[in-house]
């Protein structure tokens, strides 16, 4: 008889370190991630970078899980800063998943477009997938200034600086904007 409680214990842990790989599993394949892309106003690719999410962003999912018109809305804006004054301009310090607003923010920028992207191809499309594209449209007399850090905004952002739950930071080597140059930002995140 022991030796049947022996084997039954054994099997109610091993299905238990079976069951605990399987969340862990699961759980890093539904983290959110995200691309960031910056693009002239031809559509050439300036930058790339994989996305910084930043741990405020589980609290706005979050919010708009429990009650979707509690926060004022998902994603409002996007945020370009300067950085500090002490930063190299051509190498910032990394990003941070603590970060919760831009060091130095500089102009605010309403989403231009927000599109599903198909998994498979890449593209936009209709249906409804675990991918979103964001696209800002910057003209020439916007976020005139040395750019250095970029940021999602949502929850209770409004269009005044420093406001709202920050979703994702990224840092980036500068990009000098003058008022002849228009460029797009496309921040991809990926749940």
């Amino acid at each position: 008889m022991s030796r049947v409680k022996e084997v039954l214990r054994n099997i109610k842990k091993l299905s238990s370190h079976l069951l605990m790989s399987l969340r862990h599993t699961e759980e890093a394949y539904h983290t959110m991630k995200g691309q960031i892309f910056i693009k002239d106003s031809e559509g050439n690719l300036l930058w790339e970078s994989p996305n910084v999410i930043v741990n405020t962003a589980s609290i706005l999912v979050a919010r708009l899980l429990k009650d979707s018109k509690e926060p004022s809305h998902g994603i409002f804006c996007l945020a370009v800063g300067t950085g500090l004054p002490t930063w190299d301009l051509q190498d910032p310090p990394a990003p941070t998943t603590s970060q919760v607003r831009l060091e130095n923010e500089l102009y605010r920028k309403a989403v231009t477009t927000s599109v599903f992207i198909d998994p498979s191809t890449g593209e936009a499309t209709q249906e409804f997938t675990n991918i979103v594209d964001y696209s800002f449209n910057f003209s020439e007399s916007e976020a005139v200034g040395t750019l250095v850090e970029l940021g999602l905004f949502g929850g209770d952002a409004t269009d005044a600086l420093n406001t709202g739950t920050m979703v994702n930071y990224r840092t980036f080597p500068v990009l000098n904007k003058t008022n002849s140059m228009a460029f797009v930002i496309i921040v991809r995140i990926t749940t």
